[in-house]
């Protein structure tokens, strides 16, 4: 089925404090060697879709650099392929500003690169909510409904019932078709609703009026500007999403989505199909005398000479003796000198720990160390 998918790299409900500073949210690392673009990258890959376009925002460097041209993805093609959009000044844009004001101007903006895909159908993804589906089944259901728009829900993440702050709950009647639409404000008290997951299946030829006339109506935010105001006008239909999720809009959110992967059953969904990553040549981990490591994941060319415990180790970290770290996050090329501890923290790429220090964080509050930090 030809179909372009479109990822946005970002979120307008982004609360990541210091880890979105030299970043763009899609770039985080995730489970250690991997980070967010990979599993959304592999959705499409394993789907069969190789037309791809990440459509960015800001801080959108270390993006580029990861995913090149898309070799690791088999996404470097003479047809299709993949494609980095970066904002650029336009008509459409406000003045003088560089930066979207809502995921319609984003699309409005890029619109010249959309209608260059041969495609027929556009799978949008944003990068909020990780997740693994075979779009293919989604397309096919859009198609068999005669949808105009289908969007994608769930009315559970993980078993648990609570709706995450800031994403779109669905009011459907009993074929699913989506009347209205609200943004969630309260993450605290569990509710039996649906709420979406980020993906949304259109024709092509649709989406482009649908811009348009968005645009003419000055209305930038697509849920609202476009689906709850053509909710009467036009067949959307949900299709409910019952596999696992990782929802990632904060820092508290990140650190228990990384932990989550530390747990056998939702490790084994998480990898139930391939993650392609970008290849890097490295030495295996190397475990010194009289280190420990307990329910941990590592990536390769670390050095372990002191304790690791329910944690997620990058690329290149050294942990020097003595230390103890704890219920953490710890990203690439950072070093942990001897006696230090840390629990429940995140430390950023090329992050210095001198001796004897202490980072105590809290499940609910962990400490954030900005990249190449001495600490």
């Amino acid at each position: 089925m030809n179909t372009l998918g479109l990822i946005f790299s970002y979120t307008h409900r982004e609360n990541l404090r210091e880890l979105t500073k030299p970043r763009t949210l899609a770039s985080l690392p995730i489970a250690g060697k991997y980070r967010i673009i990979d599993v959304l990258l592999s959705n499409f890959v394993n789907s069969s879709i190789t037309d791809v376009s990440i459509i960015t925002k800001s801080n959108y460097h270390s993006l580029m650099d990861h995913v090149g041209a898309g070799k690791e993805w088999d996404l470097t093609r003479k047809n299709g392929g993949l494609r980095v959009l970066t904002p650029y000044a336009s008509p459409q844009m406000s003045v003088n500003s560089s930066m979207y004001r809502g995921d319609v101007e984003a699309l409005a903006t890029n619109m010249h690169s959309i209608r260059r895909s041969m495609a027929e159908y556009v799978v949008i993804s944003g990068s909020g909510t990780l997740y693994s589906m075979d779009f293919n089944h989604v397309i096919q259901s859009h198609i068999d409904r005669h949808a105009d728009i289908t969007v994608v829900y769930t009315r559970s993440m993980n078993g648990s019932k609570i709706v995450p702050s800031g994403v779109v709950v669905f009011q459907m009647d009993e074929h699913e078709r989506i009347y209205d639409l609200k943004y969630n404000t309260d993450d605290t008290s569990p509710q039996e609703v649906a709420w979406g997951i980020g993906v949304i299946i259109i024709k092509k030829s649709l989406l482009e009026s649908l811009v348009a006339d968005a645009m003419s109506y000055q209305e930038y935010d697509f849920y609202e500007g476009i689906l709850k105001r053509l909710a009467g006008t036009l067949n959307i239909l949900g299709y409910e999403y019952k596999g696992y999720l990782m929802e990632i809009s904060s820092v508290t959110d990140y650190m228990k989505a990384n932990l989550k992967l530390l747990e056998k059953d939702m490790r084994d969904k998480f990898f139930e199909h391939p993650i392609y990553t970008k290849i890097k040549d490295s030495v295996p981990v190397m475990y010194c005398e009289g280190c420990q490591v307990v329910n941990s994941i590592l990536a390769d060319g670390c050095r372990i000479e002191g304790t690791v415990e329910n944690s997620i180790i990058s690329r290149g970290v050294r942990i020097g003796r003595g230390a103890v770290v704890k219920n953490s996050i710890v990203m690439q090329n950072t070093e942990i000198m001897q006696n230090v501890v840390l629990d429940h923290v995140i430390l950023d790429k090329d992050v210095i720990v001198r001796e004897n220090r202490q980072l105590v964080g809290h499940e609910t509050y962990p400490v954030v160390v900005e990249k190449l930090s001495i600490v």
